[in-house]
């Protein structure tokens, strides 16, 4: 087979044979790569994380879903449960009320989105679906195998870790590569979705205020959080701090265990993977 998959992280994995029915699987799957961890229920603990990035674009899922098993020697199906986040900029929210099932490809070309092999999640925290596409027919996965948005699951984590704390407006910066999504919450509720394209670190800061500004957000006053893949002493961090009082990053999920080696990978880097089991 030719080699797609490229190791970015590569933790040592431990996996008992005789467990796996023990194994919740979560694969975050980007337009240059994908990421995994393996959850053992049994020891409510993490067990494995590892990213693969291509140094090809548009290799399919199913090509890279098929060499990760070769690499890594094992099959999904003998895990308890497979769940695949596509993380793309290709969905947007709609109300439940105004949803309908049978024209759900319009709200996507409305937007000027790719609107072939369209899906939906159920957000029912805040009662609204969130339309999604993927650039390919995913039928060829098993039935074990459940879809989701990545942004649904950020956002519905978002709104458990924050519901009973105190009530203030939060802003989330997820970090892709060129790009970041920005979450807003208001206490519970969502209040802005977005995602931005930056080239420079002057234009990460500027969707950051012209949207404060927008919502009439007080940047002396909010906290502003960081996820994904930035560092805490990044150029952009520093320049966001000049403008932004209340800079956070994440902290583990003290509710779940977690294997030695993971200790040297920063948790915030991976949030929205990590995020899945508390979202079932």
């Amino acid at each position: 087979m030719t080699s797609y998959l490229y190791p970015y992280i590569q933790e040592s994995i431990n996996l008992n044979s005789k467990n796996t029915d023990n194994y919740i699987m979560t694969i975050q799957y980007y337009l240059d790569g994908l990421s995994f961890v393996i959850f053992d229920t049994a020891e409510n603990k993490f067990i494995a994380l590892k990213h693969y990035h291509t140094t090809e674009k548009g290799i399919s899922l199913e090509t890279l879903l098929s060499e990760l098993q070769e690499k890594e020697s094992w099959k999904m199906e003998d895990f308890k449960s497979v769940n695949i986040l596509i993380d793309n900029n290709n969905n947007t929210f709609v109300p439940k009320d105004y949803f309908q099932e049978e024209t759900k490809e319009s709200y996507l070309s409305l937007l000027n989105l790719q609107s072939s092999n369209v899906m939906t999640d159920i957000i029912a925290e805040q009662d609204m679906i969130n339309v999604y596409s993927s650039k390919e027919d995913l039928g060829f996965l098993n039935s074990n195998i459940k879809v989701f948005h990545s942004s649904s699951i950020l956002i519905k984590r978002l709104i458990k870790e924050f519901s009973n704390r105190t009530p203030e407006t939060r802003a989330f910066v997820n970090v892709k590569n060129n790009s970041y999504e920005l979450i807003i919450l208001n206490n519970d509720k969502l209040v802005f979705h977005n995602y931005f394209n930056f080239n420079t670190k002057e234009d990460f800061l500027y969707f950051i205020l012209f949207t404060f500004d927008q919502l009439n957000i007080d940047n002396e006053s909010v906290h502003l959080y960081f996820i994904g893949f930035i560092e805490e002493k990044s150029t952009l961090v520093e320049l966001c701090s000049r403008y932004v009082r209340n800079i956070r990053f994440f902290n583990r999920d003290n509710d779940y265990n977690y294997i030695n080696e993971l200790n040297s990978v920063p948790y915030y880097y991976y949030y929205t993977l990590y995020s899945f089991i508390s979202c079932e």
